[in-house]
């Protein structure tokens, strides 16, 4: 089958061109996204560091001078449960250093201002997997330096959560599988970016860190 001359002439004007600019355009995107990168990270760094915040407040339920529970049974029906991007507690750990606000959801306002829940992870005393995530070159940048026995308290509206480290991993972003959960022990999962303090590449990798329950009060169904 012959084509036209006309055909011709719209392949060679038309079709080529949107090829090629196409192509340019991916060539060009894949050769900038480490600058991208960096630039992200640097902006994302100084915004959260040193920019004024003009978006709203987020909101809390979380008061730092009320007593809470260390031991015993709490009714679930006696918990002030946090909407989404709400503050409920604050995550200790004397060793390294660190006092980070945490949010319940795990979204980019709330990163600015703290550790973030993983909505599909229980709260604290429910016997489950907890899953907190930051960013790390701000509220989790201790983590670099963490040894397994270092000890984390997890202080919430409600209760004093403590958490011994067990294990560390670094694995891909994408690996669904990596989490330590334990049906028989509450665990507190917290990740993070790696490599640390890294700004140019694209961060594949995550770092976690696996810490089991040994203090803290239990949340009754009743």
């Amino acid at each position: 089958m012959k084509i036209s001359k006309r055909k011709k002439r719209i392949i060679s004007y038309i079709f080529i061109p949107v090829i090629m600019a196409v192509l340019g355009y991916g060539i060009i995107f894949v050769a900038a996204r480490p600058v991208i990168n960096l630039a992200s990270n640097v902006f994302n760094m100084v915004l959260s560091k040193t920019m004024p915040n003009f978006s709203s407040e987020l909101e809390s339920v979380y008061d730092e001078n009320a007593k809470v529970q260390k031991d015993g049974i709490i009714k679930k029906s006696d918990i002030v449960f946090p909407g989404y991007e709400v503050r409920y507690g604050e995550l200790f750990c004397d060793r390294l250093n660190m006092d980070v606000k945490v949010f319940w959801g795990d979204t980019d306002r709330v990163f600015k201002e703290g550790a973030g829940q993983y909505i599909g992870s229980f709260l604290p005393g429910f016997g489950h997997m907890v899953l907190l995530g930051a960013h790390d070159s701000l509220y989790f940048e201790p983590l670099q330096d963490v040894k397994n026995g270092d000890v984390f308290v997890l202080r919430t509206n409600y209760g004093e959560f403590q958490y011994r480290v067990t294990e560390t991993k670094i694995a891909d972003a994408k690996d669904s599988e990596v989490f330590f959960d334990n049906s028989d022990k509450e665990q507190l999962i917290l990740y993070t970016c790696y490599p640390f303090g890294a700004l140019i590449g694209i961060k594949d990798q995550r770092f976690y860190v696996c810490a089991e329950k040994i203090a803290g009060p239990v949340i009754s169904e009743e």
